[in-house]
């Protein structure tokens, strides 16, 4: 059974539950924003209390990839505070992990995340090549070209933070304007030949499924329409490519466009209760 397709759910809306021991990163809480049953590769948040630590020479059977979204946390010799992100490979050595104050981590696991094998020495060459120890994304700067006049109405800038150069698999940030309309409220449609995923950092993003806001997540399987979309206040995410390389299929046909589209989830069934409820954040007055 593959990973359902997911979209959209408020982070919000789920439960945290603790990390049991034995498990990587016990004692501390996470919530599973979408997991494979058959590997055991999720997407989750951590929340990391504070005191927390961990001191073990180890190793993980599973790629990390993850970006502070509050707080602060040490991993070994590095300390990530807000926006700053980090990809470890599978059997990349962990010795210490530590936070003083607390933090809350977006993690992304490419399967279950059991121990590995005790580190025998620094990471390998191959390790090495693959790995982004850290990387401080709040100083990156942002790109503005257009890489598809589709969605020039968008103003889209990015930061790109991985591309696998193997399988063409990627993660950035991509940042839209505010006041963003397709032009005449309607719009063609786009697939990818791959899986599409995101989190919502900042503002928020309507598409047919409603407005996501800030903590909204989306696990959107290859080949699967969608769009327009459209941003009233500007919208910040996390996007990855999973399982190949990036690229917008075009429909022929045009969709409408509606900030007022209500919410019209896609969710497996053990989220089902949520579709009636809508999360909505606190007004601003």
């Amino acid at each position: 059974m593959a990973r359902p397709h997911l979209e959209f759910v408020q982070a919000q809306m789920l439960p945290w539950r603790r990390i049991p021991p034995g498990r990587a990163r016990p004692d501390a809480e996470y919530k599973f924003l979408s997991r494979d049953p058959d590997t055991g590769a999720c997407s989750c948040l951590i929340r990391y209390p504070p005191g927390w630590s961990r001191e073990a020479d180890e190793t993980l059977a599973a790629d990390e990839e993850f970006l502070v979204l509050d707080g602060a946390i040490e991993l070994d010799d590095a300390r990530f505070g807000p926006d700053q992100y980090g990809y470890l490979p599978a059997g990349w050595p962990r010795r210490r992990m530590a936070t003083r104050d607390g933090a809350v981590v977006l993690t992304f696991f490419d399967r279950e995340p059991d121990f590995g094998p005790a580190p025998s020495g620094p990471p390998s060459t191959e390790l090495a090549a693959r790995a982004i120890p850290h990387r401080d994304v709040l100083r990156m700067p942002w790109d503005r070209t257009l890489n598809d006049p589709r969605l020039a109405h968008l103003g889209i800038g990015r930061k790109n933070l991985r591309t696998d150069a193997a399988t063409g698999e990627r993660t950035f940030l991509s940042l839209m304007l505010p006041h963003a309309e397709p032009p005449g409220a309607k719009g063609p449609r786009e697939t990818h030949p791959v899986v599409e995923e995101c989190y919502v950092l900042a503002g928020s993003l309507t598409g047919p499924h409603g407005t996501m806001h800030a903590g909204a997540y989306f696990w959107r399987p290859a080949g699967i329409p969608h769009g327009p979309f459209g941003t009233r206040f500007g919208c910040v995410a996390l996007i990855r490519f999973v399982g190949g390389r990036h690229v917008n299929v075009w429909s022929e046909d045009e969709a409408p466009f509606s900030f007022d589209t209500p919410y019209r989830p896609v969710l497996p069934p053990e989220l089902a209760h949520l579709a009636g409820d809508p999360w909505r954040p606190a007004p601003v007055y």
